[in-house]
């Protein structure tokens, strides 16, 4: 189906982030080794096994046998939460990529009046409790779970889709500062440019003429 675009996790950025998850444990489990007092080497196997814990979720979560986000002709379809939930287009308010700390991320805001609660999922109906009779659901994709060029893919489709099926949708890529800098320095090189070619055509349409010219 052309429009079902399933995101599954990263493979290289799974590997990376556990490799680094696990390296961080053993490097902690082989503080026990040395010695030094009780209470630290407690307190380094605690976090060692947080890491290691860590290590172990990322990637058993990057090998799950369905996608993290389906993005078809219904909507969008959030499975990393505890109950899947799906949100129409037709609910979508703003899709918009944000800067978030050191990564990037992408917000999915929708507006759903929820009439038959049943239909929904939990998330939806605690935002319905808490939003009265206009719940509203927020997906965060984070970036810090993708490389650049899938992360922008997934912008993309999204962009692509939503302009499809709900035009009214409103669209926010973020430009870092120093790209909207070349931009604006390349559209005053234009403005100058442009300048210069008329300046150019009206001496040439009308050319100035010397005193011994004139009549």
């Amino acid at each position: 189906m052309k429009n079902n675009y399933e995101v599954y996790p990263d493979k290289i950025r799974t590997y990376t982030t556990a490799t680094i998850f696990l390296a961080f444990a053993l490097c902690l489990f082989a503080i026990v080794l040395v010695k030094t007092w009780l209470f630290l080497k407690i307190l380094v196997v605690f976090f060692g096994i947080l890491f290691a814990y860590l290590a172990y979720k990322t990637f058993r979560d990057g090998h799950l046998d369905h996608p993290d986000y389906l993005i078809n002709d219904q909507g969008v379809t959030d499975n990393t939460k505890v109950k899947s939930v799906t949100v129409s287009w037709h609910d979508i308010l703003k899709i918009e990529m944000t800067p978030n700390n050191a990564v990037m991320q992408i917000g999915i805001l929708a507006k759903s009046t929820v009439s038959d609660e049943d239909e929904k999922s939990a998330v939806l109906r605690d935002n319905l409790a808490n939003n009265g009779n206009l719940a509203f659901y927020s997906i965060m994709i984070d970036g810090f779970r993708y490389r650049q060029k899938p992360f922008l893919k997934i912008f993309k489709e999204l962009e692509r889709q939503g302009v499809e099926h709900n035009p009214q949708i409103l669209i926010s890529e973020y430009i870092d500062p120093e790209t909207k800098r070349k931009m604006a320095d390349k559209r005053d090189d234009e403005i100058r440019a442009a300048r210069k070619q008329r300046r150019l055509a009206q001496q040439l349409n009308n050319p100035k003429r010397h005193w011994w010219q004139r009549g």
